[in-house]
């Protein structure tokens, strides 16, 4: 980011009760590492829950009839909390690491322009040349990016934690 565009980068970890202390370390100083001129953690599990988790519970919602609808909601809240983060710095830009097939890159930009609509948003999965996981992966290597293990394809899932669960999301088994 910061060699494509030129400008400071600012990283944002918004927590809504899925990363312990140790974690947020991590980040932050994975952030540094790779060159972000400020890491910002905002604490949010009290907002997700007044905000989003104590309706969801009250009313009992689940995705499909069957468990919490709660990872969505999470997305939506963490680009609430980002446009406004955005606003009250002037930053006109904000930028995710979705890919270009998953629904969160549409929660997230829906989020950033309905209460940022002049912000521009920065995709780099659909802009660069990230066709897919493995391109993604030899992109990290050239750049000496860390990446998890399970990137390479070594675990046959992944857990997206908050406050109020975990959900697991299965590969071919």
């Amino acid at each position: 980011m910061k060699e494509r565009y030129g400008r400071p980068i600012v990283t944002v970890t918004i927590n809504t009760g899925g990363l312990d202390a140790a974690a947020v370390a991590d980040l932050e100083q994975r952030a540094h590492r790779l060159g972000a001129a400020e890491h910002l953690l905002v604490e949010a599990r009290d907002v997700f829950f007044d905000r989003v988790l104590k309706f969801l519970i009250f009313g009992n919602v689940r995705r499909g009839h069957l468990y919490p609808l709660c990872v969505g909601a999470e997305r939506g809240i963490q680009a609430t909390l980002l446009a406004e983060l955005a606003r009250s710095r002037g930053s006109s830009t904000v930028a995710h690491g979705c890919t270009a097939a998953g629904n969160d890159q549409v929660r997230f930009e829906l989020g950033y322009y309905a209460l940022k609509p002049d912000v521009t948003v920065i995709a780099p999965w659909r802009e660069w040349d990230l066709t897919s996981r493995t391109r993604l992966i030899e992109f990290a290597e050239q750049h000496q990016i860390p990446i998890a293990k399970d990137k390479r394809g070594e675990a046959p899932f992944s857990v997206d934690a908050n406050l109020l669960h975990a959900s697991s999301e299965g590969k071919v088994l």
